[in-house]
């Protein structure tokens, strides 16, 4: 069983890591859009005439068909979607950029240094230089990184991940990582493996203090490849708890019935998602109207419902996320020895 089990969750992890290309081709359930103001019909029409606007993606492969469906329903405009980790898709973009012909001319990508190494260089056009038509002004300020250049769209919450023939009730708790009935039976990914896993034992620290990431250590977790093979591992039955869990390989692997699920207890953080405009890019009439649209509140809820993460116009979930500019950062090192890890 562990083997199909685990056979499984690698099918899953291929599937989550393999970049594709996706064309909207309209929604039903998507009404066109009317009684637009004069700005934003002369950018539609400017749009169209451009063609395809093409959107670099990192999230989940069907979350951005059904984007690129609505938003092609609302407007008339084709959009070309290209998925892969982000990575991946920096690497992607950076190569292209400084080739002097971007392809892309929209990137949803995880906040990081790569917007201030992509603005600096020119790759991509900060937000705060460009006309947008009023729909993009419903996102607040606040919400914007890198002094206005970057709209942060959404935020992915940290999830714990665990085997339901193991844990018979879903944790609600962080703290059910140090109960001592999981002694042996905790997988953890480095806290070193990523920004956010950082930024969430962090948090941990700072809310718990460090008397809970050493009752962790008491319990021997051990050490995952990341977070796709910690959650195939926990998928697998290789442990009863793992960190943190990914939802596309969690949904594949509970589609073909491995007894596995996810939680996000409170508080959380995780990464945020920001938008880039691509400079020169074959349609920048198309980019700023797709940006637009997934920062008016109308869009950005779809866009999150969709992706399964947080929109900032989400009141009620945004006040179990704790974003990263709120957290004392640890260093590695201090996290890895108080979790027993060193």
């Amino acid at each position: 069983m562990k083997k199909i089990l685990a056979a499984l969750a690698a099918a899953a992890a291929l599937s989550l890591t393999a970049g594709g290309c996706g064309s909207g081709s309209g929604s039903s359930d998507v009404k066109p859009a009317t009684n637009l103001d004069a700005e934003t019909k002369k950018l539609v029409a400017e749009a169209k005439a451009a063609g395809k606007v093409t959107l670099y993606g990192m999230i989940e492969e069907s979350a951005l068909r059904k984007i690129a469906s609505a938003f092609e329903a609302r407007y008339g405009v084709k959009v070309e979607s290209v998925r892969l980790v982000s990575g991946d898709l920096s690497q992607r973009f950076s190569t292209e950029a400084s080739s002097g012909k971007n392809a892309a001319d929209l990137i949803m990508l995880t906040d990081s240094p790569f917007y201030d190494d992509a603005l600096k260089k020119g790759w991509i056009t900060s937000f705060a230089d460009v006309d947008l038509p009023p729909m993009a002004d419903e996102l607040p300020k606040k919400d914007y990184a890198h002094d206005g250049a970057t709209p942060i769209v959404s935020f992915v919450p940290t999830k714990l991940v665990y085997n339901t023939d193991a844990v018979d009730r879903a944790p609600t708790d962080w703290k059910t990582y140090a109960d001592p009935k999981f002694k042996g039976k905790v997988l953890l990914a480095e806290p070193d493996s990523s920004p956010a896993d950082v930024a969430f034992w962090s948090l941990m620290r700072q809310t718990y203090g460090d008397g809970f990431l050493r009752q962790i250590a008491a319990n021997s977790p051990k050490v995952s490849g990341g977070a796709v093979p910690g959650t195939q591992a926990v998928a697998a039955g290789e442990a009863d708890l793992g960190f943190p869990g990914v939802d596309p390989v969690v949904a594949a692997l509970k589609k073909r019935g491995a007894p596995v699920d996810l939680v996000a207890p409170s508080p959380t953080t995780g990464p945020e998602i920001g938008l880039g405009l691509a400079t020169n890019s074959p349609n920048p009439s198309g980019a700023r109207l797709l940006a637009s649209y997934l920062m008016s509140k109308q869009g950005n809820l779809d866009l999150n419902k969709t992706a399964k993460q947080i929109s900032p116009f989400d009141p009620g979930a945004m006040k179990g996320f704790t974003r990263v500019s709120e957290i004392e950062l640890s260093t590695p090192a201090e996290l890895k020895t108080l979790l027993g890890l060193r």
